[in-house]
């Protein structure tokens, strides 16, 4: 059985046939228990007076008199006594009644939803059709045969849909109450734009339940309920109708075409048109209205045109300077993310710049510290070599100065001998 939730149950109850009275009056008064009047006349003179001062009237002192005033309070209150149990009786029938009808829908409701398990068994496809409107992935534009069954289930499952915009379920022989609960959708459903429920058997309660339902939902903009058998139910169903489109504020296309709609209810159709300021086409050939109502209806659907004209004039233009503003809001914030972003390359290029002047001056730095480290060991190593030079050329300033001394001390002793020997041959 499908799951659909008791509240959902009770809003399409009421458009089950019960086929029993809504309310039970009481058959005639003769039913209720009688009771006797008393009879003041009867009464003891003190009873008189003690019933008068039960009743805080004052005697006037004359027994006649007394009596027939005791007797209109006694009557009275044999009125009221008696009203209040016919009232007690009234309500409790009422109440019986009540509630026999609530459990005989109830039943009712039930052997229906058993009905529509079973034909959903039955029926592969519209059990497909069905998953897909509850998964949300149904299609927008829906063309759906039903019968009277799955007709009922398919309208629970609509109430709450927000998916499906065009919905055809014309030409399916679908009956007066099948109608009405799709009517009954609509009073919830605020996604369908198009309902086309011609060439069915719809009539007066499909009628008086879509001007129940489309004085809520101002959503739906056409409809069509062309070719089905209106003037079954005659002034009913114009009545209905009327209803329909007095209090409607969404409909811009209207299908009456081939209804066999007569004269009388094709005037009730034409006034109620007048209080419609957003109809703008109603179709309604082969009705047999007559020419001050067919003027009339062009007259009023003519300047419901016109004013759908300027207000869809009106719309565009404020779409327009709406569309324009939001493109040059569009622009100012678009300029402002530039800047934010030509602002931020520039803060960006700074930093960069800066990081790679850093960069550059720390190598520079350690360049020139591996420079004057390279200086300082070339420096070293000069002195290095000037100091073992220095001390090579010391070496040998002292091994030329020792030469030239033995030389001396040789020549100073050649001398010495010399000498001698000059002195030995002068001797």
């Amino acid at each position: 059985m499908l799951p659909f939730p008791a509240a959902l149950l009770e809003e399409f109850e009421d458009i089950i046939k019960d086929h029993v009275p809504d309310s039970v009056e009481n058959d005639s008064d003769s039913k209720d228990e009688e009771s006797v009047i008393q009879n003041a006349n009867h009464l003891t003179l003190k009873d008189l007076l003690h019933s008068l001062e039960q009743r805080g009237l004052h005697p006037r002192g004359f027994f006649d008199e007394d009596a027939k005033v005791l007797q209109a309070e006694l009557d009275k209150e044999h009125y009221e006594n008696m009203e209040s149990k016919r009232r007690e009786k009234k309500e409790g029938k009422k109440l019986e009644t009540s509630q026999r009808l609530f459990q005989q829908r109830k039943a009712l409701t039930e052997i229906a939803l058993r009905e529509e398990d079973e034909e959903m068994k039955r029926n592969e496809r519209m059990l497909e059709w069905f998953l897909l409107i509850q998964n949300g992935i149904v299609p927008l534009y829906c063309r759906i045969s039903v019968n009277d069954l799955s007709a009922r289930s398919l309208s629970r499952l609509l109430w709450d849909d927000t998916r499906i915009v065009s919905l055809d379920l014309s030409n399916l022989n679908l009956s007066d109450t099948s109608g009405a609960f799709i009517a009954r959708m609509l009073r919830n459903n605020r996604s369908i734009v198009k309902l086309e429920l011609g060439d069915n058997i719809l009539g007066m309660q499909t009628c008086s339940t879509l001007a129940e339902s489309l004085c809520i939902n101002n959503v739906l903009q056409y409809l069509s309920l062309e070719s089905n058998p209106f003037a079954k139910n005659g002034s009913e169903v114009a009545e209905a109708l009327a209803a329909m489109i007095k209090t409607n504020k969404g409909l811009r296309y209207l299908s009456l075409w081939r209804c066999s709609i007569g004269a009388e209810s094709g005037k009730l159709i034409a006034e109620a048109i007048t209080y419609n300021a957003k109809l703008t086409c109603l179709d309604f050939g082969y009705n047999q209205w007559q020419c001050s109502d067919i003027n009339l209806i062009k007259a009023t659907l003519s300047k419901n045109g016109q004013a759908h004209q300027e207000e869809l004039t009106q719309k565009l233009d404020f779409e327009r300077k709406e569309t324009e503003q939001r493109a040059l809001v569009e622009q100012q914030e678009e300029e402002k993310q530039k800047a934010a972003v030509d602002l931020k390359w520039l803060e960006d290029q700074k930093v960069e710049r800066a990081e790679e002047r850093r960069v550059h001056m720390e190598s520079a730095a350690e360049i020139q510290r591996e420079v004057d480290h390279k200086c300082k060991e070339e420096l070293l190593k000069m002195e290095q070599q000037r100091f073992e030079d220095e001390k090579r050329k010391s070496k040998k300033k002292k091994k030329k100065k020792s030469k030239s001394t033995k030389k001396v001390r040789t020549l100073t002793f050649h001398v010495l001998l010399c000498t001698l020997h000059m002195l030995t041959l002068c001797a």
